[in-house]
């Protein structure tokens, strides 16, 4: 047990870390999918580049798409699978941006529903507060812990 809590509290201050230096950027898009009407508005993704799905023996069935973003010019890129992308203009893709976040884009579905927070599409972003959060139990717990293991006598055979 004292294995895992740290490995929870390594982890934990590792995406901290990275989270600090990326700006809090999936942290801000997970607490921003709450309430999508406030926070996220429409954009037009210019696309330059498109790169196909590979027909190898790979499994990547995902179109890549590389352009920019009418409203501020931000270079960017989306990955969109390729049922969605079968009937669709792909010039000009539709997406949506989060006011608070600079550098990211997402893609809303055909039927205009974003993710839900805590749904699959969206598990880059609610693990991170997830791991964030476990450092506070992992450390009380592990403390706990050394607190047992010091008041415990060590018996010689």
């Amino acid at each position: 047990m004292k294995t895992l809590c740290l490995i929870l509290i390594f982890l934990g201050v590792s995406i901290i870390g990275i989270e600090i230096v990326n700006d809090f950027t999936k942290t801000k898009i997970f607490f921003a999918s709450f309430n999508p009407q406030k926070y996220y508005h429409k954009d037009i993704l210019v696309v330059n580049e498109k790169i196909p799905p590979m027909s190898s023996s790979s499994n990547k069935t995902s179109w890549i798409f590389y352009g920019y973003c009418k409203s501020d010019k931000l270079k960017s890129g989306i990955t969109l699978s390729t049922s969605t992308v079968e009937n669709q203009n792909t010039s000009e893709i539709p997406i949506w941006r989060i006011s608070s976040v600079k550098n990211k884009i997402i893609y809303r579905r055909q039927d205009n529903i974003i993710n839900s927070p805590f749904s699959y599409e969206m598990r880059d972003y609610w693990m991170t507060p997830i791991f964030m959060l476990a450092i506070i139990p992992a450390l009380f717990y592990y403390i706990k812990i050394k607190r047992k293991e010091r008041k415990t006598p060590v018996k010689l055979t």
